[in-house]
């Protein structure tokens, strides 16, 4: 490969990874605001959770959206407005706006979410492909340590005593500010423009499969970020101190999996790999659920995030592969399954610990990951073709 065009690779590498740090990091300053939210404008819990349901709905007509944006206008086309969009909203949240106002701002922000995530993953495939080699953990890995870097940020403005809103100015000028280095250092997707005739027919039973590998992940996900700190507090009856570890080992482990997945896809290949994450998974849970001391639930949740870590990423791999001059559609479809598993994952296991007990809540989504074992060989390598 010429050096040029190496060269050229590796700075588009680098400003997809920008984008990926983009889009964990402005969600994560929204999200670790929302008590900030809730008290400034005195609504309750359930008025928050229309807010999130809000953004939810948007996101998943914004990825929609850029399914059909992304083929003929490019992935480029649509991570520029993402993160403008985004930006805006974030600048709006500054305001002292009354509820009802805040439902066209999450609106806003929701439409610039779903179009960063559909905008990121099809970036991340395209340079993958174009390396040849599994990069797709690494990009993923570059938006978790920014949203664990948004949560310090905030952590640090509360320490401050400054105003919570500061945080969202943050997160708005860097977006703005990488603008134009995104507009000129992102990737040309390699099915922009390709006439709808000399497509075929998306494989739709195995991008279903990959969507439900997905959505299980995030229910998984939801669980443990959502629920974890009550768990341990009202359960296991955790020191406060030790309330946020559970989620915090579990991050910590998201990342360092993510870190290092790629290296590991790259000697084992991606079966192998997606096994043994389902089986520390499923551990981690079962683990933290069988607990009867905090520690021990806390390294339950470490070991569930060094499965779940890598599973998400090498699924849209996989399932790009699958119809590589069609990822831009697949990327968008795909990125519902996610929404649909916050949910679940956020909403239903609240549910469930109310009918029974907080272990058998825990235990419901290890079952349900232990069942991605059974469409494990799908996820096979087949040739990156550059």
């Amino acid at each position: 490969m010429p050096d040029a065009v190496v060269a050229s690779l590796a700075r588009t590498r680098v400003w997809v990874s920008v984008a990926f740090a983009l889009q964990g990091l402005m969600l994560a300053l929204v999200l670790t605001n929302l008590p900030g939210l809730k008290e400034r404008t005195g609504i309750g819990e359930s008025e928050v959770s229309l807010v999130v349901l809000t953004v939810l709905l948007f996101a998943a007509a914004g990825t929609l959206l850029a399914g059909w944006i992304a083929p003929r206008r490019g992935s480029a086309a649509v991570l520029v407005p993402a993160f403008a969009l985004q930006a805006a909203a974030l600048l709006l949240l500054m305001i002292d706006l009354p509820f009802v106002a805040l439902f066209p701002v999450f609106a806003i922000l929701g439409l610039g979410v779903g179009f960063g995530d559909a905008g990121i993953g099809m970036q991340g495939l395209t340079v993958q492909r174009a390396y040849g080699r599994s990069l797709i953990n690494s990009f993923f890995a570059f938006q978790t340590g920014a949203a664990i870097a948004g949560a310090l940020i905030v952590a640090a403005i509360a320490g401050l005593d400054l105003s919570f809103e500061i945080g969202f100015l943050i997160a708005a000028v860097i977006a703005l500010a990488a603008l134009p280095g995104l507009m000129r250092g992102l990737a040309r997707d390699p099915e922009q423009g390709l006439p709808e005739s000399t497509k075929r027919p998306l494989p739709w039973r195995t991008l279903t499969l990959f969507g439900l590998v997905i959505a299980i992940v995030y229910i998984g996900d939801g669980v443990v970020s959502t629920w974890s700190s009550v768990y341990l507090e009202d359960t296991l009856l955790a020191a406060a101190v030790v309330v946020p570890l559970g989620y915090a080992a579990y991050q910590g482990a998201v990342l360092l999996a993510r870190l290092f997945g790629d290296r590991i896809v790259g000697a084992v290949g991606r079966v192998a790999v997606i096994t043994t994450a389902v089986l520390l998974a499923t551990a981690g849970l079962v683990l933290a659920a069988a607990a009867s001391a905090p520690w021990v639930a806390v390294a339950g949740f470490a070991i569930t995030g060094l499965g779940l870590g890598v599973i998400v990423p090498i699924t849209f791999a996989a399932a790009g592969d699958v119809a590589p001059d069609q990822v831009d559609e697949i990327v968008s479809r795909l990125n519902l399954f996610n929404y649909v598993g916050v949910v679940i994952g956020s909403a239903l296991t609240g549910v469930i610990a109310d009918a029974t007990n907080w272990h058998v809540a825990l235990l419901v989504p290890a079952a349900l990951i232990l069942g991605i074992l059974t469409v494990s060989r799908t996820f096979k390598e087949r040739a990156l073709a550059a």
